[in-house]
């Protein structure tokens, strides 16, 4: 213990001033022995500490001997001048204080956003923490996936390590009849929805699970606060009376509370709730009898004392039930993700793009410290006989270096306080630039404002080190000896060093927006596999009117493709059940028939009637197309090369069979794949079905158009009313916008960094124009003799110019390697293009090199004018 005591004060010693060292370090031996001595002679030493912890107690003691300069009076006084320091430059202070104030409100700005999406839970549900996303997944499949209404069911059954479960399915819905009709967003839920969640009702009551148990015989239904105030004027009335859901009266049983959107962060938030029960025959079999129909979300919440990790273990009893119950879940396994908010892909996206968002607000706060910085240097020029007489007079190079740091603190917590606006601003114009819709809350809250005060601290000590360094490494004589154009010529490498991060940082900037604009542009000139230009799409979901079965719906939809042919301009019309990229997505497990491997596999889901490849553009590569109701007496399918290559590889596909909900199904036909969801993932398996034979009420109209024809989006809508006038038209849908706007998130994100890139230009510009400037004024007694001498103006500007284009080449050169790293941090938004794409680099290299040049241009053109006699009179 004593020797361990000992090397602990020798430890403590080295922390000493040196020329206090040996003092102190005596008088902490004497007491150790005096210590010793007690406890040896004392018969109870409770009380008194052990040599380690004497020893350990040093430790702040010379901690605090090596800053007691720091004493509260002190660190007050040096805070009283900082602030004189200040206010005897307002202009610097002020254009320090707005340049910083907006790199530090970005980033806080940012980090709201983020915080609303990552760490905040939706508003209104009780113990979220206690909370669990149950998802499928298949051992040969990996994925994040939804359950059928069985599934859930057995899960609420099986799982003892759940209080309960619930289920829920966003849905559209047409409320109102006639001129008052409108169609909301909504969701399809289970009668223990509101419960699970731990919502209390604003109005009236919630769903209940006695309201979910028969098909059809609760039409009941919740509204939101926002619908109910919006479309009902807030009246209490209304709770018991009805609304019309797709022609049917509802009965509005209650009012959810205000905020609350259910336990989904992105999308737009749900406005009405009605029993899964509910959900009409006419979409298929009813979702309480049909196992291989996948379409439920579904949240639990965890029993009281148990943990994740005991739930997670939980789920192999369950995964094994859902094997044994039904075929369909041969090789099915739950899966389970703490908290709510975002399942883990969603969440795994958001963490990507929030991490780009913040390196890219990151950049901007970098070249805001560089710059003020750079301001601070510039301004050291003028103090340094202040600080050169302060050296003189006995002050310490540490206590000097603080005095530096402490008024760069006091600028950055002006900056911080300046910021603020911008923070409690942020939730109107932050989701701006946010490519996904959020239904949660980015206001700020303690942890956004904690962030704030740190990137402040964090930027004030950034941009306040190149000073107090170079206060650190003053030269007392120098300090007294500089003055006028002569002095501080020991400062202009560090400048030189920032203006050239600032550059490098910019270029970084403008290539990144270049990236993104690149991408964008792929893809209006993308071939996803069909012929986006001059389709329109008109999604009709039949089974909002409630007068639609099989047949009717048949009819109708084959009377609206022949007067959509018969329309002037419309080259070719048919319907199918979803749109490429743009929406209505589908999965169903088919499996191959006879020979090879006959496991399960879920492919794209398409029901497509008679013209649909022509319309869609869309290549037959082997047999033939699928045909009307008449031409198909059979159970025909055409599948795209993916699923061909997938089940029979190197062998033809046309006459083999697959296998969906227990019927073969022959393939008739090959077509090119298509990417049916997004531009940057590949083309998925895919089987196509014919409409005759695989009924669906809800179809989405194409229409291509002719060449140089166009369709108005009033005469598409006037088509489908004249079909049938009650039949809602919610949009129609360009595809080549569709297809476009599917690189949304590049476009809104673009356009963030190309303003953040614009702001980098100029700041950068602005540095080195000040570079350039000083060192003209440094060479203005050269400049009049070289022009006494008969110099041409050219050459004086080209004598300048030179160290800003120096300083240029050498930012691009840094430039080189932040626009890599940008560009790699931002490869999941980029389309057709690769980070270190060289056009991309050398395009925005040239730009950067172009305005930096002209920076430099301004002040060297001015010196070149100057006056010889003038110049050499004063020298």
């Amino acid at each position: 213990m004593e020797r361990w005591a000992r090397w602990i004060l020798r430890l403590a010693a080295w922390m000493i001033p040196a020329r206090e060292r040996g003092e102190w370090t005596e008088e902490w031996r004497a007491e150790l022995e005096a210590l010793d001595e007690l406890r040896r002679t004392v018969p109870f030493t409770e009380g008194l500490p052990t040599p380690v912890g004497f020893a350990l107690g040093a430790i702040p003691h010379a901690v605090w001997t090596r800053t007691e300069g720091w004493s509260m009076g002190s660190v007050w006084q040096d805070v009283k001048f900082g602030v004189r320091v200040l206010r005897r430059s307002p202009g610097f202070t002020a254009v320090a204080a707005l340049t910083l104030a907006l790199g530090i409100g970005a980033n806080a700005s940012m980090f709201s956003l983020i915080n609303g999406l990552l760490f905040r839970a939706p508003d209104r549900i009780a113990a979220p923490d206690r909370l669990v996303q149950v998802a499928r997944s298949y051992d040969q499949a990996p994925r994040w996936d939804n359950f059928s209404l069985p599934a859930v069911n057995l899960i609420r059954d099986e799982a003892r390590v759940f209080s309960g479960v619930a289920a829920y399915s966003p849905a559209a819905f047409t409320v109102g009849r006639g001129t008052e009709t409108e169609q909301l967003l909504g969701a399809y839920v289970t009668g223990s929805y509101f419960e699970v969640l731990g919502v209390r009702p604003a109005v009236g009551r919630l769903l209940r699970p006695d309201d979910d148990v028969v098909p059809g015989a609760h039409a009941v239904v919740v509204l939101s606060h926002e619908l109910w105030t919006r479309r009902f004027g807030g009246d209490p009335g209304r709770i018991g009376g009805t609304v019309a859901i797709g022609n049917e009266p509802y009965q509005v049983v209650g009012v959810a509370p205000p905020g609350f959107v259910g336990p989904e962060s992105l999308g737009a938030p749900p406005e009405l709730w009605v029993p899964v029960m509910q959900r009409s025959r006419g979409d298929g079999p009813p979702p309480a009898e049909e196992w291989g129909y996948s379409w439920l979300n579904t949240v639990a919440r965890l029993s009281e004392g148990t943990t994740f990790v005991q739930a997670m273990s939980a789920m192999e009893v369950v995964t094994d039930r859902l094997r044994e119950a039904s075929p369909q879940n041969e090789d099915i396994r739950v899966l389970l993700a703490s908290g709510i908010g975002l399942d883990p892909q969603d969440r795994a996206e958001g963490e990507q793009l929030s991490f780009v968002l913040l390196i890219i607000v990151g950049v901007v706060l970098l070249l805001t410290c560089t710059n003020v910085a750079n301001l601070f240097l510039a301004r050291a020029m003028g103090r340094r006989t202040e600080v050169g007489v302060r050296l003189a007079l006995g002050a310490g190079r540490r206590r000097l270096a603080r005095q530096l740091l402490t008024e760069s603190l006091l600028l950055a917590g002006l900056a911080t306080l300046l910021a603020a606006p911008l923070v409690l601003l942020a939730d109107r114009f932050v989701p701006l630039v946010f490519p996904y819709q959020l239904s949660v809350s980015v206001d700020a809250d303690g942890r956004v404002w904690a962030f704030l005060v740190g990137v402040g601290l964090v930027a004030g000590l950034l941009f306040g080190a190149a000073p107090a360094w170079g206060a650190l490494r003053r030269d007392m004589a120098r300090g007294l000896r500089e003055s006028g154009a002569t002095g501080g010529r020991h400062r202009t490498r560090l400048r030189d060093g920032l203006v050239i991060a600032q550059l490098g940082l910019s270029l970084g900037l403008v290539s990144a927006a270049a990236l993104l604009g690149r991408s964008v542009l792929n893809a209006a000139t993308a071939e996803p596999g069909f012929q986006a230009r001059g389709v329109r799409a008109i999604p009709l979901n039949l089974s909002t009117t409630g007068r639609y079965g099989p047949e009717e719906g048949m009819e109708l939809f084959e009377r609206l493709v022949r007067q959509a042919r018969a329309l002037p301009g419309v080259g070719s019309a048919a319907v199918a059940n979803q749109m490429p990229i743009a929406g209505g997505h589908s999965r169903a497990t088919v499996r191959p028939l006879g020979g090879g491997d006959d496991s399960g596999f879920e492919a794209e889901f398409v029901v497509v009637g008679e013209g649909y490849f022509e319309t869609l553009g869309i290549p037959v590569v082997e047999g033939r197309a699928l045909g009307g109701a008449e031409n198909e007496p059979e159970q025909a399918v055409v599948v795209n090369r993916a699923l061909a290559r997938m089940f029979w590889p190197g062998e033809s596909a046309i006459d083999k069979q697959v296998e969906r909900g227990g019927s073969p199904w022959r393939v008739v036909g090959v077509v090119e794949d298509v990417q049916m969801r997004s531009l940057r993932s590949g083309a998925n398996p895919a089987v196509y079905y014919p409409l005759a034979q695989s009924w669906s009420p809800y179809m989405v109209l194409h229409l291509r158009s002719d060449p140089g024809a166009t369709l108005a989006d009033a005469q598409l809508r006037t088509l489908v009313s004249d079909a049938d006038p009650e039949l809602p038209v919610s949009r129609v849908v360009d595809l080549q916008e569709a297809v476009v706007a599917s690189m949304g998130e590049s476009r809104t994100i673009g356009y963030l960094v190309a303003a953040f890139a614009a702001l980098a230009l100029i700041l950068a510009s602005v540095g080195l124009y000040g570079v350039v400037s000083y060192a003209a004024s440094q060479r203005v007694r050269e400049l009049g003799i070289r022009k006494a001498l008969g110099a041409a103006p050219e050459s004086l500007v080209g004598l300048i110019l030179r160290r800003g284009v120096v300083l240029a080449v050498l930012g691009v050169v840094v430039g080189v390697g932040v626009s890599y790293a940008l560009g790699s941090a931002l490869e999941q938004l980029l389309f057709g293009v690769r980070p270190g794409d060289v056009v991309v680099l050398a395009l925005a290299a040239t730009f950067l090199l172009a305005t930096a040049g002209l920076a430099a241009w301004l002040p060297a053109r001015r010196a070149s004018r100057v006056d010889a006699m003038v110049t050499l009179r004063d020298g």
